[in-house]
């Protein structure tokens, strides 16, 4: 049987308290959105905070494979492959002329 690519998932300062302090944690999952759901799992205080309960990405977060956000690939159903990074950022919003930017 073939398990399921273990990655680091770095979160940012503001998640880190809902994930007992740390910086890095690990988890496993054939997808962004398999290993987030794992993440959740083992840290049920992150639950809503990535993911929405409809399973997408939460607004006020960024999701990056490498180097390269989900947003850009195939979502949280983005495949993993070998050993890889899963980094969360918070998104920012800014207001440029009157109208508001997301990014």
């Amino acid at each position: 049987m073939i398990e399921a690519p273990v990655v680091s998932i770095h979160l940012p300062p503001a998640l880190r308290t809902l994930a007992g302090g740390h910086e890095e944690v690990t988890a496993s999952g054939e997808t962004v959105g398999d290993a987030l759901l794992a993440l959740e799992h083992a840290y049920p205080a992150l639950t809503g905070r990535i993911l929405h309960g409809s399973g997408q990405l939460h607004p006020s977060v960024d999701v990056y494979l490498g180097a390269v956000s989900i947003r850009a690939r195939e979502g949280i159903a983005t495949p993993i492959g070998g050993e890889e990074v899963i980094s969360v950022v918070p998104r920012t919003t800014r207001v440029v002329d009157g109208e508001i930017s997301v990014g």
